[in-house]
């Protein structure tokens, strides 16, 4: 059986060692494309950093977006990271989305260049708007991509291109029946950084110094993804007073950077609150939270999982097919969240979901239990070792 044939056999279940000088690679140019939102670009740095430990000499090349996450925190990693114009259409009717298919074809023209120049061994894309232009240059140059999809879900073009890659990537076993042609599928769950697994004592007490809390309190960390989410700000704002009297508990709250200068002036008053417009540091975050109020979003939840922290999750309504719903149903029913749905939330329901978690530690350590049990964290290494059978 040649390597390619091997790479064929569905793999949902843990992968075969790699024979025959697989290892021996010395060198490989990895293209990464896919940011936007944290949930698409932290999976990719997952998968570079998996890759860098299996290679002696690997070259990455991050494709991003001007308005994206990417510009803040791939340059700070030392990655080097090229921009394209495209943008995500607006949900909104407005002149902007008319635009659109220019600036795609411009991405995709600046992608076809980049390769050139690069020369990648492979191309992965781990979704959202920019990598639709970077999988369409590699399928149109006939350049082997492979797609890695985080959510129930699949996004546009990983649907319409997933048939035609190398191979893709599944977070949840249900996302099979949109790839009805692609025969290289594997569901590994979702990459996350390698650090977000060392949460320690020294961790702990460095977060609470970083954010002027207290490392014996329960905290309770609330975030809404990088840009934020403004209902939950509006509840938690709405609690504050009420939060206050549960004198275990403190706060760590990323409100996001659109909403940091309105709330701030609000929270100041409350001693046992702190709140960022963004937070850099998750991995120190997760070391210093007991428990956790956020979205749904796959990355999200696979970083919860592999932290064992239990979560109160309150999905984002507007999100393709519902997936956030789903994400979150799946951890209740294992018993490692409770679901809110924003539709029917009152401010009364998350201060009692709240209020439970952070006096009953009995109920937190059933909860981390079972997000543990749940968790995948080999995600990025196997993916990479069916990606080595590819380019050996």
């Amino acid at each position: 059986m040649n390597v390619k044939e091997e790479a064929t056999r569905d793999t949902d279940t843990s992968l075969a060692p790699l024979k025959g000088g697989i290892d021996k690679v010395a060198a490989l140019r990895i293209v990464l494309a896919g940011g936007g939102t944290g949930g698409h670009l932290y999976p990719a740095i997952a998968i570079a950093e998996a890759f860098a430990k299996r290679v002696p000499r690997c070259e990455f090349l991050f494709i991003g977006a001007s308005q994206g996450l990417e510009t803040r925190v791939v340059p700070k990693l030392g990655y080097r990271l090229e921009l394209v114009p495209v943008r995500g259409l607006m949900r909104k009717l407005t002149l902007s989305n008319l635009i659109v298919p220019i600036r795609l074809l411009q991405s995709v023209l600046r992608c076809m260049k980049l390769f050139r120049e690069f020369q990648p061994d492979l191309i992965i894309g781990t979704g959202g708007y920019v990598s639709g232009p970077a999988l369409l240059a590699a399928w149109l140059s006939r350049r082997k991509f492979v797609i890695q999809e985080q959510n129930n879900f699949p996004g546009l073009v990983n649907r319409r291109l997933g048939n035609r890659a190398e191979a893709v990537f599944l977070s949840f076993d249900e996302s099979r029946r949109f790839f009805p042609r692609q025969k290289n599928i594997h569901v590994v769950g979702n990459p996350v950084r390698a650090n977000l697994q060392q949460r320690t004592k020294e961790q702990r007490e460095a977060a609470a110094r970083k954010w002027n809390l207290d490392a014996n309190k329960t905290t309770l960390l609330v975030f809404g993804g990088s840009q934020g989410a403004r209902r939950i700000n509006e509840l938690m704002l709405e609690l504050l007073p009420r939060l206050r009297e549960i004198e275990s508990l403190q706060i760590l709250w990323g409100v996001g950077p659109s909403h940091f200068d309105k709330l701030a002036p609000h929270v100041k008053p409350y001693a046992r609150v702190s709140i960022a417009p963004y937070l850099d540091d998750m991995n120190l975050a997760y070391a210093l939270a007991d428990f956790v109020v956020c979205r749904a979003g796959a990355s999200t939840i696979f970083e919860l999982l592999l932290c064992a922290l239990p979560s109160i999750l309150i999905p984002f309504p507007f999100a393709t097919a519902d997936h956030q719903t789903f994400n979150a149903r799946a951890l209740e029913r294992a018993g490692a969240a409770r679901l809110l749905v924003e539709k029917d939330l009152r401010a009364e329901d998350l201060f009692e979901a709240i209020r439970e978690l952070a006096i009953d530690t009995s109920l937190r350590t059933r909860m981390a239990e079972a997000a543990s049990k749940l968790a995948k964290p080999n995600a990025a290494e196997e993916i990479v070792e069916v990606c080595m059978r590819m380019v050996s």
